[in-house]
């Protein structure tokens, strides 16, 4: 399985925080704010508070209290790579079946995938996107939720 070393790294949380944190900068600059983030993901600014300073401490955030969290190189390349994941997934199961899954279900079954699978599942529904999202804003896709 070819992943990053982050991606083994992270929680399912943790990923859905960074997820989040990237749909929201394709819809406005950067930085996001925490409350901005806490109402997106539905959880609380502390919550929030928490998950940037951990992500600041292993490279994926640049953080500034009361201002702001902005993903690094790092941060982008795995949250892309975990939302063209789930795309996949969601899409694959819509094509090929009619099933239409929650967000949070095919980001689940994403990160259970080797890389391999979901390029073949990418395949199969001839998705733009290969092995990260190519989003530049949120028009680009309709992937826009966590």
């Amino acid at each position: 399985m070819a992943t990053t070393s982050d991606e083994h790294t992270l929680s399912l949380s943790e990923g859905r925080y960074l997820c989040g944190l990237l749909t929201l900068t394709l819809a406005d600059d950067p930085p996001i704010g925490n409350s901005e983030l806490a109402d997106f993901l539905e959880v609380s600014a502390a919550s929030v508070t928490e998950m940037f300073d951990s992500f600041e401490k292993r490279g994926l955030v640049t953080y500034q209290p009361y201002h702001g969290a902005e993903l690094t190189a790092c941060g982008e390349r795995v949250a892309r790579e975990f939302r063209w994941r789930r795309c996949a997934v969601q899409q694959f199961f819509e094509v090929t079946s009619h099933v239409q899954l929650h967000g949070e279900q095919a980001y689940r079954i994403g990160r259970l995938l080797s890389q391999e699978d979901v390029r073949e599942l990418n395949d199969r529904v001839d998705l733009p996107c290969v092995d990260h999202c190519e989003a530049t804003d949120l028009d680009d896709c309709d992937m826009s939720v966590t």
